[in-house]
């Protein structure tokens, strides 16, 4: 991380964060849950994110993104981390820290075990640190014995696992599960239809272009966008030409960790063999979590369809090409001749309800589970998403 200079900001509790808005601070907290994302660019170079679950004495949940590289030594669930000159930010109604170039993290308590069986007096010889930081460490300390988080480590044990694995063999027919939990998809052995309940945490475009700037990496993060409302360029990074049918981008400006490294000669989902070629939704990263863990779904051009309200790539391109220069995504939802709704603003307003921090209810989700591929790349791919039976009864 490197030796820190010095703080920019003073060191707060979690209660306190939101009046500390777009300024730096210091945070001394305890890592509940961990969420890395990370892929290689074609040039070869990683761009790494981790989103991470914390709480201190003051507040039980606070999430706070990391940027920092080479961080995964440090971030892990159970720990106490002093995490110097993050920055507070506001997405909508909900409040959050991230690290920026000035950011740095120190492990001042190394794992659940040591808070339960040495106690706070034991724990509190943390080298470098004043009075303030050992305060507070020690009300945080107090605090984790005091409220016992649960913290789960066979989630660790088997996203390890089920990174390793290799050689799996499709069954003869394919088997429909309905699965209780998030933990309980990533730990099927074989492959499968899978439907379970679970909310919208993040959707992630991986972009392979060699010439995309590291200031740009956010770009492929769109919860960001649509929170902060920066919408640029968001209609041409999700939608491209490509195959209406199998949903394979046939020819695109730049390309995807997803997408296929050449252009299928045949699509499969078409009883002529032909690829149909007309505007689709590029295939994107559907970041889905529940209280047991969460798992990244592949989304195609048809799931990706009924994802946004039976909404085709091809009206809202036409609709966002013909908006006028200068008007807001918000305003009128009914174009001046009253020719039809205004698509590309329907969809952004299902984008703004889809990924709405803090907010979004659980969904019913179809996933064909494909125990070839990569836990991160394709081993969950959606087939349909839908409301609960609850909601869809309720009148």
């Amino acid at each position: 991380m490197g030796t820190i200079i010095g703080w920019y900001g003073p060191l707060i509790n979690l209660s306190e964060a939101a009046s500390h808005n777009g300024h730096f601070v210091q945070l001394l907290v305890f890592v509940h849950k961990i969420t890395p994302i990370q892929y290689k660019t074609s040039s070869g170079g990683n761009v790494i994110r981790t989103d991470i679950q914390v709480g201190d004495d003051t507040r039980r949940y606070f999430p706070v993104s990391i940027w920092l590289k080479h961080t995964q030594s440090l971030l892990q669930a159970g720990r106490i981390v002093l995490l110097h000159n993050v920055k507070v930010t506001k997405f909508g109604d909900v409040v959050e820290a991230r690290t920026v170039q000035q950011s740095s993290i120190q492990c001042l308590v190394d794992n659940y075990e040591s808070i339960c069986s040495e106690g706070t007096n034991n724990l509190m010889n943390v080298p470098h640190t004043g009075v303030a930081t050992k305060e507070k460490l020690k009300k945080v300390i107090a605090w984790v014995l005091r409220v016992e988080p649960i913290l789960d480590k066979r989630v660790s044990r088997n996203f390890k696992r089920n990174q390793k694995s290799a050689n799996w063999k499709f069954p003869e027919e394919t088997q429909n599960k309905d699965c209780l939990s998030l933990l309980e998809v990533s730990n099927l052995n074989d492959s499968c239809n899978a439907s379970f309940l679970a909310s919208v945490g993040e959707m992630f475009l991986p972009i392979t272009n060699a010439h995309l700037p590291d200031v740009d990496e956010e770009r492929m993060f769109i919860r960001s966008r649509i929170c902060s409302s920066s919408y640029e360029n968001l209609a041409e990074d999700l939608i491209c030409t490509g195959c209406q049918l199998c949903g394979a981008p046939l020819n695109s400006e730049f390309g995807s960790r997803i997408e296929q490294g050449t252009v299928p000669l045949y699509c499969w989902n078409s009883s002529n063999r032909l690829h149909v070629v007309r505007l689709i939704y590029r295939p994107f990263l559907l970041y889905v979590w529940d209280e047991s863990t969460y798992i990244p779904v592949v989304v195609k051009n048809k799931a990706a369809e009924i994802l946004f309200g039976n909404i085709k790539a091809e009206s809202v391109h036409s609709s966002y090409s013909k908006q006028a220069c200068g008007q807001s995504a918000n305003e009128v939802m009914k174009d001046q001749c009253g020719q039809g709704l205004k698509f590309y603003s329907l969809w952004l307003i299902l984008l703004k309800a889809l990924l709405q921090p803090g907010k979004n209810s659980a969904l019913k989700f179809k996933v064909r589970v494909d125990m070839t591929e990569k836990w991160d790349n394709g081993r969950f791919e959606m087939l349909s998403v839908s409301l609960p039976p609850l909601f869809q009864n309720a009148n």
